[in-house]
């Protein structure tokens, strides 16, 4: 005789186990301002983010044209002292030697990569400017982090669920900045469900007026790298700035692996553009030099 309990049982049992158990995964839904406090927390102290505010990202650089043979290696600096921010990347290619992307006394500076030609890259940030003036681009790389001080935030953030990245959970938060978005468009902020680490950022940038860039000349033999001349259609634009390799430098915790894939739509064509650097350290310094964020010898246009 079987006194114990039925396969009915334990298929009953094994479905509210299976229900508490996404129950618990789920947890309580939290706003928008626990979510950045927990992010914070996962960076470090506050006087350990206020020691390294001056601080350089070095390492290795990689560009590639995807559905092309253009690819390209370099190395690369990305500072920051908490107001100001500069990214230098060079590459070998004759037409495309070098990426710098800065923003200097809340002024953007994004010199042309030839004469009258700015990148895709630099043409959709220079546009598209809202990423850079609220301090939104490269997270926590930068101690210009939007979320690194109190009144860093431009403009308004609202929950919008939970989503899977790579199998790992995370909390997503859209970003509005004041003045809103053009229709269709969005930035969403994605951080680690468990530990709290930025992951990714998704910049939607739909229909933009005129195109990313309009340097007002014609469009260049760019050579190696030809579809990064002209003017960008208005089908569409995404930037999709991803974070991993967390570690501990100087008592913060910082990513050490970062990449940037823009996807944009010319006149029917998608262009992708991967851009991918790979920090060997994170130098802390006292003081930058006082003409350091600058971009001296170029010319911005």
């Amino acid at each position: 005789m079987h006194n114990g309990p039925s396969m009915r049982t334990y298929s009953l049992i094994l479905v509210l186990l299976l229900s508490v158990g996404g129950l618990q995964a789920q947890g309580k839904k939290l706003t928008a301002e626990e979510i950045i406090a927990k992010h914070l927390q996962s960076i470090g102290k506050s006087e350990a983010i206020a020691n390294a505010k001056q601080r350089m990202a070095v390492g290795s650089s990689e560009f590639t044209l995807l559905s092309s043979s253009t690819k390209a290696n370099g190395r690369a600096v990305l500072a920051s002292n908490g107001t100001d921010l500069a990214m230098v990347s060079t590459f070998n290619l004759t037409d495309y030697k070098m990426e710098r992307i800065g923003i200097f006394g809340n002024k953007i500076n994004i010199p042309f990569i030839v004469p009258g030609q700015r990148s895709s890259l630099g043409g959709f940030l220079n546009t598209y400017n809202k990423v850079l003036n609220d301090r939104i681009f490269g997270g926590s790389i930068f101690s210009t982090w939007i979320f690194l001080e109190p009144e860093g935030s431009k403009g308004k953030l609202e929950v919008d669920g939970m989503k899977k990245i790579d199998g790992r959970d995370t909390w997503v938060i859209n970003y509005i900045p004041k003045g809103g978005l053009t229709s269709g468009s969005s930035i969403k902020i994605y951080f680690d469900a468990e530990n709290f680490h930025h992951l990714r950022t998704v910049y939607r940038q739909k229909d933009p007026e005129g195109g990313f860039y309009d340097t007002g000349s014609k469009a260049s033999n760019m050579g190696s790298v030809p579809e990064m001349g002209g003017q960008v259609a208005s089908n569409g634009t995404t930037l999709t700035e991803t974070f991993g390799d967390y570690r501990e430098e100087a008592g913060i915790t910082l990513p050490h692996q970062y990449s940037i894939h823009l996807s944009a739509d010319r006149g029917g064509v998608t262009r992708n553009f991967q851009y991918t650097f790979n920090i060997e350290e994170y130098k802390i310094l006292k003081n930058f030099p006082a003409d350091f964020f600058t971009f001296k010898d170029a010319i911005a246009g």
